[in-house]
Parts: structure tokens; C-alpha cells; sequence
């Protein structure tokens, strides 16, 4: 992989509901060590700590937008882009880069000193959801979504409950790093509720509009948020439409925060997207 690859090339990290960016932190540094110097970990503006709420809460339209913003700022200064989101991120995460170019390779650099336009090559779901028109992180979850943000706060932020911990780092626990496990979970905050009832209006599976980039999806083996069967399911419906186009990356002991418990195994798939890139651009 070559060092102009890297310095053409933006990673946008967007983290899951409640989630503040630093959750992505080993990863970007890891990826900033290995040579990418284009990499943002990107605020969820539905997500805010208790004491800095922004009223209204934003809704799904005011992350899409702010992500959008985000990407088309790395497209103008010619970079190609991977968003790497997980969980809820996923809604409004395809919902922003609706009308954006996509490409299946990366950009070639051009001739004569042009300038050169970026394009969205890569869409990795963490744990995440792949969504369709008229989705939303309630319909998608649907029953598997506990109390308190089943029902929600509508107009109001959410606050995870306590209890919610165990299972939300439950791979953390497993290896026995209970006391990161409850210190992660401290660092959670609170989240809009309308959120969670934003439609998806951008279809990246239809064969007019697809998504020509790469597109994989991370299941933990072990995430009780986004549990294997539901991820397998959303991968089965986006087959129907279209063939073979999202990958999958099994990570056997993973839970669903895996760029906070296993960052090495995320920043090995972003790192292999942008190598199949490579490899693609030069057939």
C-alpha cells in the first residue's frame, strides 16, 4: 500500500448511539501509526453528555447532514472516503452520502496537474444496520429494543439504564476487564429519542442507484444489541437486491462496541478494504 494511497484517502469514523467519538481512539491511532493521515472521528449531534444537550435533540436528518458535511469537506479536497459506522450510525450514515459519487476503486490521480474528485469507496457497518427506504433503528430492532428506548422520550434524550452495561460490553466482561467494561460505560451519554424514528430515505441497494463501493459488515458473534441473527438478516434482505455486495467479517468473541474491545480487528478490515481497493484500481 503506497503512502500517496493513504494521503488520498479520508476514514470517517462515526460511533453508535450514546456514544461519544473517543470510543474510536486505539483505532484512529492506529491507523494514523500505519500511515493514513485523513482520519475523523465524527460527533453524532443526537448524541450529547447530559449537561450539554442541544434542544430540540437532533433527529436523524441533523446527523445525516453533519456526516454529510463531513464527508463532502474530504471530496473537495480530492480525497476518496471510507465510513466506518457502527450501530445506529449505520441509518444516518447511508442516508448521508445520498447523491454522493461512489466508486469501485480509488480515484485515479490525474494527468496535467487537475484536480482531482473524490469519491465514497467504502461503507463498513460495525455492528450496525443496513437500511432500507422507510427504515427506522425502532422498526429495525423492532422488539429486540429494551426499555426505556422502545417506547422512548419522545421530543426528550434517553438515558441507558445501568443495567444495560453488561451487555453492551459483554465481550469486555467475558475477557475479564470488568473494570474497563464499567469505566467505558461511564463514558456513555445521553441520546435523542426522535433519533431512534428517523426514516432512511436514501436506497443504496437498488440496481438504479446502487452503492458502487465496497461494503462490509462486522458481526460480533457475541453482540446481544445487534445479535448475529438480526445482522444475518439484513444481509439476506440486501441480497435479494443485490448479489454479492456486502461482505462479512466475523469477529468470534466480538460484542457490539468491538472499535472500543477489539480495535486491532477493525482496523485489519478498514486496512483490507482499502487493499481491495488498490487491488481493484490496478486491473
Amino acid at each position: 500500500m503506497t503512502d500517496a494511497t493513504k494521503e488520498n484517502l479520508a476514514i470517517i469514523l462515526v460511533p453508535g448511539s450514546f456514544s461519544p467519538p473517543h470510543f474510536y481512539a486505539k483505532v484512529s491511532r492506529q491507523l494514523v501509526i500505519d500511515g493514513f493521515s485523513n482520519v475523523r472521528e465524527c460527533q453524532l449531534l443526537s448524541a450529547a453528555p447530559l449537561l450539554d444537550q442541544r434542544h430540540p435533540p437532533a433527529k436523524i436528518e441533523d446527523d445525516a447532514l453533519y456526516i454529510r458535511e463531513v464527508i463532502q469537506a474530504y471530496l473537495e479536497k480530492g480525497k476518496d472516503v471510507i465510513v466506518v459506522m457502527n450501530s445506529y450510525a449505520g441509518l444516518p450514515g447511508t442516508e448521508a452520502i445520498k447523491g454522493l459519487p461512489s466508486r469501485s476503486t480509488l480515484t485515479p490521480s490525474p494527468a496535467d496537474g487537475a484536480s482531482r474528485n473524490g469519491g465514497v469507496v467504502g461503507m463498513i457497518y460495525l455492528s450496525s444496520f443496513l437500511p432500507f427506504p422507510g427504515d427506522t433503528l425502532r422498526s429495525l430492532m423492532s422488539d429486540s429494543l429494551f426499555e426505556p428506548l422502545k417506547s422512548g422520550t419522545p421530543g426528550g434524550y434517553m438515558i441507558l439504564p445501568n443495567e444495560s452495561g453488561p451487555g453492551i460490553f459483554n465481550d469486555l466482561y467475558a475477557a475479564g476487564k470488568e473494570a474497563e467494561a464499567k469505566y467505558q460505560f461511564e463514558q456513555m451519554i445521553t441520546h435523542s429519542s426522535d433519533s431512534f424514528d428517523g426514516k432512511v430515505t436514501n436506497d443504496i441497494w437498488s440496481k438504479e442507484n446502487a452503492f458502487q463501493g465496497q461494503v462490509v459488515y462486522i458481526i460480533g458473534e457475541c453482540d446481544v444489541v445487534v445479535p448475529p441473527t438480526l445482522a444475518e438478516g439484513m444481509i439476506s434482505k440486501v441480497a435479494e437486491t443485490v448479489e454479492n455486495k456486502v461482505k462479512v467479517v466475523r469477529v468470534q468473541d466480538g460484542g457490539h462496541v468491538m472499535h472500543v474491545s477489539k480495535p486491532d480487528e477493525v482496523v485489519a478490515v478498514v486496512e483490507g478494504v482499502v487493499a481491495d481497493l488498490q487491488k481493484a484500481s490496478a486491473t
